[in-house]
């Protein structure tokens, strides 16, 4: 039996719940089985930037006194961390960092956990000093990332890989 995955701070398109929820189940509707997976959080030392052209943003080291907001996203089981790595792709790159976990309510609790960052590893040109926000994401974007994305699901694998030698990996998208 395999131990659970390692948590993820996620900050960006993720963040949108309809998202995540499609990301990790392959339905968009089920956010109540996944918001449960999440508390908001916080990193610091780290900024948030769009990307020239791109609905989704880009974090990257910065000053100390910086942070970005998101969630501390705790997966079940191993199949949908790796779903959530075949979504980020090969642009982003799984970086160990120290998570600061709120209070619904946005108070501050005395918990900071290790988890992984998708960390930009893209073309730096594509970055902007200009700020990227959830709240316009959702308003502008999102229905149409969600029809974009009708009818496929991320793959991630199963449960039980790892012993089945190659190609078990399961990245990648499926038309259902």
């Amino acid at each position: 039996m395999s131990s659970r995955p390692r948590p993820v701070f996620i900050y960006g398109t993720l963040c949108a719940m309809p998202l995540l929820t499609w990301a990790l189940t392959g339905d968009a509707s089920n956010v109540t089985a996944v918001s449960k997976l999440v508390q908001p959080a916080k990193v610091y030392g780290y900024a948030r930037f769009s990307l020239r052209n791109r609905d989704y943003p880009a974090v990257i080291k910065h000053e100390l006194d910086s942070s970005v907001d998101g969630y501390l996203l705790i997966p079940e089981i191993t199949s949908q961390r790796k779903k959530l790595d075949d979504f980020e792709g090969e642009v982003y790159e799984p970086t160990p960092v120290s998570v600061t976990v709120f209070e619904s309510d946005g108070s501050p609790r005395v918990e900071v956990v290790e988890a992984d960052i998708y960390f930009w590893a893209g073309d730096t040109s594509i970055l902007t000093t200009d700020p990227w926000e959830l709240e316009i994401f959702e308003r502008e974007k999102l229905e149409s990332w969600l029809d974009l994305f009708e009818g496929m699901e991320l793959v991630g694998g199963s449960e039980g890989e790892g012993s089945e030698g190659e190609g078990s990996e399961g990245k990648g998208i499926e038309r259902g």
